[in-house]
């Protein structure tokens, strides 16, 4: 156990998103001159513009080998979705070339190529962040045995989906340390806020240099050394929501990306966002984000719309700048992906589901397209005046072949879509001219966006109810769904006695924002406990983030029987003859209770007659007497791994510490006070 834990050089934090993914990363001695000189990697390129975020999608060969990711598994799945229907239209013309007996050395050519490349045997996965959030199915099924459904049908085991998202986003950001200047020695050069890109790149030698100096962790690597895995923190993101199983999924997939348990974290996306925000408003360097909106005792909310889902949570800033939380997260899958299924249902009833999904398996290229424009109005519908009388019609491309595919199942009749709006009575709200439906405005937000806007408002509606988060009047809209001028006006017709805050770049606020938690004084208290520290000799606690529980967590104990109080069918005989009853909960930290960080909340003691020791916890949403009632379930087992000479059954204790974004088991040696982190092992 090491007697010194400082920060890491490097922190590097990845956000991985339903609908778009990234990284940020800041270098320790930039983040004490200036806690805001964070970098978003500048390269995501979609052939129109820099973005600081690619898609959260993923494309693996035939052979199930990784291909590429982001903009580039877009281009490639592109492409290869042209190439297959390049092969229908020769297939087509030959068929009705079919008394033609001559070859045609060419099309054997792009016939050879088109098998070499077949697009039905590529696996294409994409939007795949939020099977992890669903609860009822987590509850029958192993994670480790859940599959992913590829575009094709096809399946590969999630973790490998997901570690391999990870481990791309990884090696991306150390191939950007490694191609830059980032290793020589800038020979005294100044920094400062206004200092380039490249300009602190190039410094980070006499940067790293400068912490090292600080930092006694064995195992740092020389300076010189040509790899930088030893100094990099990385800090993964995850929804505040996300039970302890999904969070656990992720540092297993990030762990078999390549990334050291020990040099990994979880951030909680709304409190990165809050962080940021917070640090944006202390440095005055947000216009529409005012100091006095983090004063201490004030009070605001986070409300962070992404893809899949919206987290919300309430603090309250205290004297040292501290954030606690007024009230437990909360949110559900509401996000910005809904609107996509509402649009797509919207084609279903037009063109008839078969149709829709015939064209998605044989023209995959105008599909894609058609989403990425749907992410784009998302961004773009509202943005007109209110009280504009004329509403403008809303146009969709690529959705010729869906229009041909309608046309051709109804009799090959030019009116076919014209006389299926009619029937609809949508012919005033809808209109198909060659490739393109043009959609009124008005009609697209009451069918498509009303819906999940509603589900938002009315979560918030109920949670301003709740006696924890009175006297809140700031909300901070952050994330990528936030940035749709619907959901802003909704939320500010609905609360006007608030101040709506969307702060700039809303949409990479967590991912900033994860960069300052990785060089948190949380950090250094979590890794201290991890080590064996007790909470008392970890002073940075006061400065960190006090959290509230999201549930119920005990664990199974048996208590003295009690006639009339106990269920019969629990009770039992033990060793001494006594009358025990089993399976009781024990309740350790109750629903929306406050969390103080690193809070020990268990220990139990054991006598060593094997080399492992294992306690079960257990999670309830409401109040249960015993393990085995509904809505209580076996969350997690800690597994206490004991050196081989165990000796004369020596005893052990076992911690478990609550308050960090995950929980944390400590194994002590009563007799030698070794201590060791335990494994806490949530995927059952």
């Amino acid at each position: 156990m090491d007697d010194y834990f400082s920060p890491w050089p490097v922190v590097c934090a990845i956000d991985f998103g339903t609908t778009y993914s990234g990284y940020a990363y800041s270098m320790r001695p930039d983040y004490e001159r200036n806690p805001l000189n964070i970098e978003c990697n500048p390269s995501w390129s979609n052939e129109e513009m820099m973005t600081p975020k690619t898609p959260t999608c993923i494309l693996f060969d035939k052979s199930e080998n990784f291909h590429s990711f982001g903009y580039d598994a877009e281009k490639k799945y592109r492409k290869l979705a042209e190439k297959a229907q390049e092969k229908l239209e020769i297939d087509e013309e030959d068929d009705s070339n079919d008394s033609d007996d001559s070859d045609d050395s060419g099309n054997e050519k792009v016939e050879d190529k088109i098998e070499e490349d077949n697009v039905t045997e590529w696996l294409y996965f994409r939007r795949f962040k939020m099977k992890l959030y669903q609860d009822d199915m987590m509850a029958k099924q192993k994670l480790k045995k859940l599959k992913l459904s590829a575009e094709n049908g096809k399946k590969l085991p999630a973790l490998k989906v997901f570690s391999e998202a990870i481990k791309y986003l990884k090696d991306h950001f150390e191939a950007l340390l490694l191609k830059t200047t980032i290793r020589d020695d800038c020979k005294g050069s100044s920094l400062n806020s206004d200092t380039s890109q490249e300009q602190r790149h190039t410094s980070v030698s006499t940067r790293k240099q400068e912490t090292h100096s600080e930092r006694s962790d064995s195992n740092i690597v020389d300076s010189n050394d040509s790899s930088w895995s030893d100094d990099i923190l990385w800090v993964l993101t995850v929804p505040a929501i996300w039970s302890d199983q999904a969070k656990q999924f992720m540092r297993d997939a990030a762990i078999q990306a390549g990334i050291r348990d020990d040099h990994l974290v979880l951030a909680l996306e709304p409190e990165s966002a809050a962080l940021l925000c917070k640090q944006l408003a202390l440095t005055k360097k947000a216009v529409d984000i005012k100091v006095q909106m983090f004063e201490p005792g004030s009070k605001f909310m986070v409300i962070d719309c992404g893809g899949g889902t919206v987290d919300v949570t309430a603090y309250k800033v205290e004297n040292n700048q501290a954030l606690r939380e007024l009230h437990c997260a909360s949110g559900d899958a509401v996000g910005g992906t809904n609107v996509d299924m509402l649009f797509i249902n919207l084609l279903n009833d037009i063109f008839r589901k078969d149709v829709v999904e015939r064209f998605q398996n044989k023209s995959p290229s105008d599909w894609h397209e058609l989403l990425r424009s749907i992410e784009v109005k998302k961004r773009g519908i509202g943005l007109k005046n209110p009280n504009e009388k004329e509403k403008e019609l809303i146009t969709f491309s690529s959705l010729g072949r869906l229009i041909d595919a309608f046309t051709d199942l109804n009799g090959h009749s030019k009116n076919a879509i014209s006389k299926r709006i009619q029937e609809m009575d949508l012919k005033k709200k809808i209109k198909c001219n060659g490739p393109k439906m043009r959609i009124d405005e008005t009609y697209l937000i009451e069918t498509v966006f009303a819906g999940p806007i509603k589900d938002i408002v009315k979560h918030l509606k109920n949670l301003f109810a709740e006696k924890d988060v009175k006297g809140i009047d700031i909300i901070l809209l952050v994330g990528g769904f936030s940035e749709c001028p619907l959901l802003q006006d909704a939320i500010k017709r609905e609360f006007p006695d608030k101040t709506i805050v969307n702060p700039r770049d809303g949409s990479i606020a967590v991912m900033k924002g994860a960069v300052l938690f990785g060089h948190s004084a949380e950090i250094v208290a979590q890794k201290r406990i991890e080590q064996g520290h007790q909470l008392h000799e970890v002073q940075e606690v006061s400065e960190c983030v006090v959290r509230r529980s999201r549930a119920y967590y005990g664990v199974a104990t048996d208590v003295p029987f009690v006639d009339g109080e106990h269920l019969p069918v629990c009770r039992y005989t033990n060793e001494e003859g006594l009358s025990m009853c089993s399976d009781i909960f024990d309740c350790l930290i109750k629903k929306n209770q406050e969390m103080e960080i690193g809070q020990s909340v268990f220990e139990k003691t054991f006598k060593a007659s094997s080399t492992l020791a294992n306690v079960e916890i257990y999670r309830s949403d409401r109040e249960v007497q015993y393990c085995h009632e509904d809505g209580c379930r076996n969350i997690g087992n800690i597994n206490a791994l004991y050196s081989d000479d165990i000796g004369d059954r020596r005893l052990f204790k076992i911690q478990l510490h609550f308050g960090f974004t995950e929980k944390i088991a400590i194994a002590m040696d009563m007799k030698t006070q070794k201590t060791w982190k335990a494994k806490l092992d949530c995927i059952l």
